[in-house]
């Protein structure tokens, strides 16, 4: 059993491309959408919940957009949660250019921890087309304080928080609410032999800091980041071997949809 929790699989086309690549293994996805027309391939939440309706594998975070009316954003998500028809909330601080843990935040965290459901964070690198995202606000350290202001909140970093690896693993191992996932680090590079490089180099990092904080192997998530074959997030399979070649047997399956039921699926 497989659960993927970052992906933005936005049609029926890009769905099929996703299970013919996990080679016929059992799986449930999670969905995050984006809040504008960055790239028409990434699903705004209402177009998501559409999507995913009747899907029996795919699951629909929700999203919040900071720069709109957020208590209004808040009683629709309400909503939702109660109609379990959302299993989280993304939020994307560097491309909105406000910090995790801004006051601000505190409402939404608070819903999620209300419904028993993470509150996921865009962290770290970007796909940035227009050049508009600010790496400050996208630093990992600053859900270290988040984290501690709502300790009953669940929150993932994306991304491993890449390239900040170690100040990830860091706030994860020292905070009981904060989880990782692997997504969005390895993509088509052109060559397979490149892929592969980026895949090897990809483990070699996690393994020097897994080795500095070994307890963070039991606080990740599998994710792949998978959009569409025709654009460069379009892997699967070298996500598997990063949490195959990192971790022991219990490790893997707590990784590939332990610790996802836990967190996504458990209420």
């Amino acid at each position: 059993m497989i659960i993927d929790v970052h992906t933005h699989i936005f049609n029926a086309k890009s769905r099929d491309s996703y299970q013919k690549k996990l080679k016929g293994k059992d799986h449930k996805v999670i969905v995050l959408p984006w809040f504008n027309s960055v790239s028409p391939e990434f699903l705004n939440l209402k177009e998501l919940l559409k999507f995913v309706e009747g899907e029996e594998n795919i699951f629909a975070a929700g999203s919040i957009d900071m720069s709109e009316d957020i208590p209004k954003q808040l009683r629709f998500h309400e909503e939702l949660f109660k109609e379990k028809k959302i299993v989280g909330i993304k939020l994307y601080p560097g491309y909105q250019h406000f910090y995790p843990n801004d006051s601000k935040v505190i409402p939404i965290a608070e819903l999620c921890a209300k419904h028993k459901k993470p509150l996921i964070f865009h962290s770290g690198d970007f796909y940035d087309p227009e050049n508009k995202a600010l790496l400050s606000y996208s630093h990992p350290i600053h859900i270290d304080e988040l984290a501690n202001k709502c300790p009953s909140t669940t929150i993932v970093i994306s991304h491993f928080g890449f390239p900040y690896l170690l100040e990830t693993a860091n706030i994860v191992a020292r905070n009981p609410n904060v989880y990782t996932d692997i997504s969005g680090t390895i993509d088509d590079c052109g060559r397979a032999r490149d892929v592969e490089k980026l895949t090897k180099q990809y483990i070699n990092d996690l393994q020097r800091v897994l080795t500095y904080f070994p307890s963070v192997k039991m606080k990740i998530l599998f994710g792949t980041d998978f959009v569409a074959d025709h654009l460069s997030l379009n892997k699967v399979q070298p996500y598997c071997k990063v949490i195959m070649s990192l971790l022991n047997k219990k490790e893997q399956e707590n990784a590939f949809h332990g610790l996802a039921e836990q967190l996504y699926f458990s209420n």
